[in-house]
């Protein structure tokens, strides 16, 4: 087999060309070793290698001025910009919106060999057009006006930005291959003797064009071109456009080494439809494993259509497979580097937005958890982060003071680099800051461990270097988006190379690496529409049809290019394997199979009887049988749980949870399933009543006679009407203060959003309870006196549990004791909704004849109702610290507050002794209910789904 690099290396065998005085021209590095080996096989012995180059390098070396990096190009432009456009220049901000376009637009023209003043002038006139008007008394706005001065300017932009790079000895890229082209001699100018060789060149600019003419006119350059005549010969076929053109500008009609492969061999390909993305990645293991000789890997290619699949396909690689080598680098962009790169954006975003030094607990958790951070942290230290996260949640700290974090001098250095204010008109700081952010953690890092790591810490830093010079140079005035952009293009398209021996074992790479190289088999994971050819628009300001008019490259031309990479790789194969993903497609979405997929089986077929094609589809299996209600058996295991549940502490919420939902009382309570751990950022339902109770509690703990724990306090007093007014004054802060706390917030900061529409009417609400408060003591002219506050009250039941006795220890917090008017009451306070209903015990009905039916039914009126329960409980507690019952427990509800207190209405039994000795009766079959081994853990299917036991 002749793959196309043997036949370069060959030729140059057989014409014995001077190796010392040749250069060989590719358009890929990755292509060099492969034509070293070449032209070792062909000479038979060690040689000296010819000068092997790209062609960007190649002329990048002829160039007599230095060629200037892009991003200084862009602040020289907009120098340009401030000396052309006197009248209305633009902000720096508002000009890198558009300037890095005009340069691209720049340096195209030049390849392009375009005379600028005749394409201005053309554009001018099109722009002229559209903006004309046939209503001759109807002038252009102002718009209209600026519109046109941005197109009549351009010419001036493109004049004066070359006089400043001639001024200053430089050239953007552009600019030197039109130099070449137009002063060919100095590719004489190190060697007299030289000879060139042009190799599987494919879409060639003007200039590439110009230069390789005149080097083959004069007897100094040959070209050759890696083509078929499949797609050469069919002027509609777009795989052969560009080599077409090239026959054309040269001349001639053939160019060495096109040859008749695609329509005359025998082949085999294969097309695989995955439902899943990722089903490809096990694709292409399988056939790897079953399908390929293990002495033909280093023959087989496997392209990364989608280079997005890189992870996956690696990872299912198979054991038998024992060299591979990646030879596609791996984009900056698909690393760690770039969430770091949007942390330390977004902190400083947010440093503006909160107008505060305080750490956004967001932005700190982030950090932590970052790769380079647990990959920097030792045992000790990501203890300590554990613990600190731990109390972010615990004390709900959205913001959070740095001198609050106290996690070791190394960490420490880090959260003061990584967390500091820039300075806002100094980004050299700024730079100085991150690059000492990042030698830090490369520093810290293990360097076997973290080897990747390191390595994108190395390449990331080095594309600041660049950076750090043009702001030195030019010292702009940016805002933090500008900064942001400008800051992101200079390491965006940075690449880490993966190393490897390309020449042995099998071959992991991308399109644009492939050129020049040939392959027995191919597997192409990812040939979807969108991937393969890509669909990214040209960025331009020169209009379409004025670009094609002066042949500069469109939409078209660019397909043309990745058709040509793509076929070409077919000329050698003898077996290739096609994988797409048709996840979408029924929706319309991006994965539909690539065009090439239905060219290959509508077209080549036709033309190539010999070439076999096989469909197939693949898919995970994802089919689950019909799930079935989760049940929870009562293992020995789960009654000691049980035990040791109840033998700690229950409460009120717990037992109710218990009646309407067991497997939920399972989960939340057996197990320990809450609700996931997270800082309260906005107000949620159950912690506005908080706020509430809190303050209320703060403008009340005064007149308390005992304390939470029920111990007496040695000042109390009794509550009268002015003291409710001195709380409606003082509400207003206390409540703030308790806000301010629970979000740890300084001083200066202001609440926000809900935050602030929560705190008003949070205060609003507590207001409207003093005042009835107030009203009442004037209504029934006594005093009030304030037992307890948030108390917290506990009592043992020992229960008769299928004979065996089991201590239930209940506790629970009761808001407010009070005695008024000579009546004992427990108040609760609610920030929901209360009705007569929701505290109403009804007579037992009729049909209950025995006990066991009246504690059935009595259970049935626990479930229903909404806070009876709660309010049983609270009643046997008070019991329990007092020896006697309360005359009234009730709710006052924040909501309908005029409409209460709602107190609890029994109309079930004579006194409340009788309703608690039933009540106990009813707790003892709920918590024999729940001891039944009989009866597993499941849903209750009346009840509402809970996140553990949803179907």
């Amino acid at each position: 087999m002749s793959y196309f690099i043997d036949r370069i290396a060959k030729h140059i065998f057989e014409e014995q060309i001077p190796l010392e005085h040749l250069t060989i021209v590719l358009p890929s590095q990755r292509a060099k070793k492969y034509l070293q080996r070449a032209l070792f096989k062909a000479y038979g012995k060690p040689i000296f290698s010819p000068n092997i180059i790209t062609m960007n390098r190649w002329v990048q070396e002829l160039s007599p001025l230095p060629i200037i990096e892009p991003t200084r190009a862009l602040f020289k432009l907009y120098d340009t910009h401030l000396k052309v456009d006197t009248e209305e220049p633009q902000t720096l901000d508002e000009f890198f919106k558009w300037g890095k376009t005009l340069l691209s637009d720049f340096d195209e023209m030049d390849r392009y060999l375009i005379d600028s003043k005749d394409l201005f002038r053309n554009l001018a006139n099109i722009k002229d057009i559209e903006n004309w008007s046939f209503n001759s008394e109807e002038e252009l706005t102002e718009g209209q006006h600026r519109f046109m001065r941005f197109w009549d300017l351009l010419a001036d932009y493109h004049q004066h930005f070359n006089e400043k790079l001639k001024k200053d000895g430089e050239c953007y890229m552009g600019m030197a291959y039109r130099n070449l082209a137009e002063n060919i001699d100095l590719a004489f100018e190190k060697d007299k003797e030289v000879q060139f060789i042009f190799a599987g060149f494919n879409a060639l600019s003007p200039a590439e064009i110009s230069i390789m003419k005149q080097l083959k006119n004069m007897g100094r350059g040959e070209i050759f071109v890696d083509a078929d005549e499949y797609y050469l010969n069919d002027k509609n076929h777009e795989a052969g456009i560009f080599i077409r053109d090239l026959f054309s500008e040269l001349k001639v009609k053939e160019l060495p080494f096109v040859v008749n492969k695609i329509g005359t061999e025998k082949k085999e390909i294969n097309i695989i439809n995955c439902a899943q993305p990722t089903g490809q990645a096990k694709v292409s293991a399988t056939i790897l494993h079953d399908e390929i000789p293990h002495q033909e890997l280093s023959e087989t290619l496997l392209l990364l259509a989608d280079e997005k699949l890189i992870v996956p396909v690696m990872k299912n690689i198979p054991k038998n497979v024992e060299q591979t080598n990646i030879t596609l680098g791996l984009p900056l962009k698909n690393t760690a580097i770039k969430s770091w790169v949007d942390m330390l954006f977004t902190v400083q975003e947010h440093f503006q937005q909160f107008n505060s030094k305080q750490i956004y607990h967001k932005d700190f958790v982030r950090f932590i958890k970052h790769p380079f951070i647990t990959g920097f942290c030792d045992k000790t230290e990501l203890q300590a982060i554990t613990d600190i996260e731990q109390k972010i949640l615990s004390k709900n700290w959205t913001f959070i003071y740095p001198k609050q974090l106290a996690l070791g001098e190394r960490l420490s250095k880090l959260i003061e680099l990584f967390f500091t204010p820039w300075k806002t008109t100094e980004k050299e700081y700024s730079l100085t800051q991150i690059r000492s952010l990042n030698q830090s953690i490369y520093e810290g890092l293990n360097n076997d461990d973290n080897a990747i790591e390191r390595s994108i810490l190395y390449h990331f830093d080095r594309s600041l270097v660049k950076l750090e010079s043009v702001l030195a140079e030019f010292t702009p005035d940016l805002r933090l988006g500008t900064f942001k952009s400008l800051f992101n293009q200079h390491w965006v398209n940075e690449s880490i190379a993966y190393y490897g021996n390309p020449l042995d074992g099998l071959q992991v790479m991308g399109l644009l690496e492939t050129r020049l190289i040939d392959f027995k088999n191919m597997i192409v994971v990812g040939l979807n529409d969108g991937s393969m050819p890509p669909t990214n628009a040209i960025q331009t300001i020169i209009p379409m049809d004025l670009r094609r008019y002066h042949n500069l490259p469109t939409p078209r031309e660019k397909q043309g290019l990745f058709a040509h990479h793509f076929y070409r790789l077919l000329h050698q194969v003898e077996n290739c394997w096609i994988t797409y993903s048709s996840a979408d497609r029924d929706l319309g979405g991006v994965d539909e199979p690539s065009r090439y997929i239905m060219q290959l089986q509508l077209e080549l077929s036709r033309v190539n009887p010999l070439i076999a094609f096989n469909t197939s589809d693949y898919t995970i299996s994802n089919e689950e049988e019909e799930s079935e209600g989760l049940i929870i058996p009562k293992t020995e295991a789960v009654l000691s749980r049980m035990d040791d549940y109840f033998g700690r502490r229950t409460s009120a919420s717990a037992m109710k949870t218990a009646l309407r939902c067991p497997l939920d009382f399972y989960y939340k309570y057996l197990l320990g399933f809450g609700e996931e751990d997270k800082v309260e950022e906005e107000i949620e339902a159950s912690t506005f009543g908080d706020f509430i109770h809190k303050t209320l509690e703060t403008l009340y703990e005064d007149f308390a006679q005992l304390d939470s724990e029920g111990n007496k306090k040695e000042h109390h007093k009794s509550l009268a009407a002015i003291d409710i007014d001195n709380m409606i004054q003082k509400q207003g802060a206390v409540m703030k203060q308790h806000f301010y706390e629970f979000f740890n917030l300084e001083a200066n900061q202001n609440l926000e959003g809900k935050n602030y529409l929560s705190l008003e009417i949070a205060q609003h609400l507590t207001e409207r309870f003093l005042q009835k408060e107030k009203k009442s003591l004037k209504e029934h002219k006594g005093h009030l006196f304030i037992v307890g506050l948030e108390m917290e009250l506990k009592t043992t039941l020992n229960l008769n549990i299928h004979g065996e006795e089991k201590e239930v220890n209940f506790i629970g917090f009761i808001d407010r004791i009070d005695d008024f008017e000579g009546k004992k009451r427990i108040i609760d306070y609610k920030s929901g909704k209360c009705t007569e209903n929701d505290v109403k015990l009804t007579k037992i009905s009729s049909k209950a004849k025995t006990e066991e039916d009246v504690v059935f039914e009595f259970i049935k009126k626990l479930k229903s109702s909404k806070y009876v329960f709660q309010m049983l409980v609270y009643n046997m507690l008070f019991h329990e610290k007092f020896k006697e019952y309360p005359d009234k427990v009730g709710i006052i509800s924040m909501v309908n507050l005029n409409d209460g207190p709602f107190y609890l209405d029994n109309q079930m039994t004579e006194t409340t002794e009788e309703l608690m000795d039933l009540f106990e009766k009813a707790l003892t079959q709920i918590v024999s209910d729940l001891y039944d081994v009989e009866v597993d853990f499941e849903h209750d299917v009346k009840s509402l789904y809970c996140d553990y036991c949803e179907e």
